[in-house]
């Protein structure tokens, strides 16, 4: 039985509790609000595992009392940590011998994972135009191109490989009631010579996202908006999506698993890092102007 501790507010930990509802041979045993009590309690307490929320401030510095504690930790709140800690946490839970998961909700969604599986199964033959939309409501802060872009790249890369060059640009504007609204469009070329273009926007009332991947041989699509599951060339149906809920507890299934050795971690620290570089080099070309070069699939020049 894993022994679980939630870093949340005790009001807001119910979709956290919810998550791991479902998840077999884990026991919740504490809810903690405040930094310096989650210290104490890692000291105190038999904990095996940490759930760290999205809503906590500072979320790098639970991660780091937790892993230098020598305890894994899963937290979905990644675009929160720059790249520099993500470097640093990565260092330390490898130097402590834990796991940290860092995930990102596309690699444990249904209908992103089959396109993967049949991409890499031929089944649209030699990637030829691969198209990817994201979107989401003005209200959400931060940069776009890590908020709504870091979980497209980490796909890409996961599916198409390293990142060769990226370019980007984007535009701001007020609407006709005064909201700002953003755009940015980004092209990256992969090292295997396959090219994306992904679409991102924050001007939507809900959050919306869609693909179109086009190769020799078929095409596969999908769009969340849409009531019929992903469809492969023909009009034949691949698989229903999940709710928000399920891929939470999807997540924290996996992690279980992982951490029991029944299977490897589906995405480590490296891959979040990655992700984040190839955001930061659309923000560098689309502050510049100029396509940004990547150097081993992540390293902006």
């Amino acid at each position: 039985m894993w022994k679980v501790v939630i870093a949340d507010t005790a009001a807001g930990s119910t979709q956290q509790q919810c998550a791991w509802s479902g998840v077999n041979e884990i026991e919740i045993i504490g809810v903690i609000d405040n930094l310096a009590v989650f210290g104490e309690w890692l000291k105190e307490q038999e904990v095996d595992a940490v759930d760290i929320a999205p809503t906590v401030t500072a979320p790098e510095k639970w991660i780091e009392l937790a892993v230098e504690a020598k305890k894994h930790v899963i937290c979905d709140a990644n675009v929160q940590i720059d790249i520099e800690a993500i470097s640093e946490l990565q260092a330390i839970s490898e130097k402590q011998g834990i796991m940290l998961l860092l995930p990102n909700a596309w690699r444990f969604s249904p209908e992103y994972v089959q396109a993967r599986e049949h991409v890499l199964q031929g089944a649209i033959g030699k990637p030829g135009v691969i198209r990817m939309q994201r979107s989401a409501p003005t209200t959400m802060e931060g940069c776009i191109f890590d908020i709504l872009g870091a979980e497209v790249f980490d796909w890409l890369r996961w599916t198409f490989g390293d990142v060769l060059r990226v370019m980007a640009r984007k535009v701001q504007h007020m609407d006709e009631t005064g909201q700002a609204v953003e755009y940015a469009l980004v092209i990256v070329k992969h090292v295997d010579g396959t090219i994306a273009h992904i679409e991102l926007s924050l001007a939507e009332q809900a959050e919306r996202s869609s693909f179109e991947l086009t190769g020799a041989s078929g095409m596969l699509q999908y769009d969340s908006n849409d009531s019929q599951p992903i469809v492969w060339e023909t009009n034949r149906k691949l698989v229903q999506p999940e709710s928000a809920a399920d891929l939470r507890s999807s997540r924290r299934a996996h992690f279980i698993r992982a951490v029991s050795g029944q299977e490897p971690l589906q995405m480590t620290p490296e891959d979040v890092r990655m992700a984040r570089k190839i955001a930061q080099a659309a923000r560098q070309s689309a502050e510049s102007g100029q396509p940004v070069q990547l150097m081993d699939g992540g390293s902006a020049t």
